[in-house]
């Protein structure tokens, strides 16, 4: 099907939320990336091509991990260090703070953002128990009931 493009609308963002995160390739080309040097860099074209799929799949974990915060209590202790986690990842995510997207340090940037936004979300996920409530809540603070995390 030559000349046949399909075109996706989508105004509310609710596909990205429904498809699963594609880790294991992602967290290689991190790796990859991460693993260039000013002598081993790739064309500009290339490592332009890398940043835009690593910003793409930043964004796409940012915001699952900004929905799995949301609904963790209010009395949580992971709720801190995970909207750090997420402040610091939406900072990096703008535009201004953006290196020429061809650059290496910008691809650098892009591997380790991708790396800390997993390793939040696993220590989430490790820590956090499926049901919603929370093993940590903070000194002198109740417990909350239980209530499930898909809705």
């Amino acid at each position: 099907m030559s000349g046949y493009h399909g075109v996706v609308h989508d105004p509310e963002g609710r596909l990205g939320h429904e498809l699963p995160l594609d880790r294991e390739p992602h967290l290689r080309l991190a790796a990859s990336a991460l693993s260039w040097t000013a002598q081993s860099v790739p064309p500009a074209a290339d490592t332009a091509l890398t940043v835009l799929e690593l910003t793409g799949h930043a964004r796409l974990l940012r915001d699952e991990l900004a929905d799995q915060v949301e609904r963790l209590p209010a009395d949580c202790e992971l709720r801190q260090p995970l909207a750090h986690t997420l402040d610091e990842a939406q900072r990096r995510l703008t535009p201004a703070a953006t290196s020429p997207c061809g650059d290496l340090t910008h691809a650098h940037n892009r591997a380790r953002l991708v790396q800390n936004l997993y390793t939040a979300l696993d220590r989430l996920e490790a820590e956090h128990p499926v049901r919603g409530s929370c093993p940590h809540p903070r000194p002198g603070t109740r417990a909350h009931e239980d209530r499930p995390l898909g809705g």
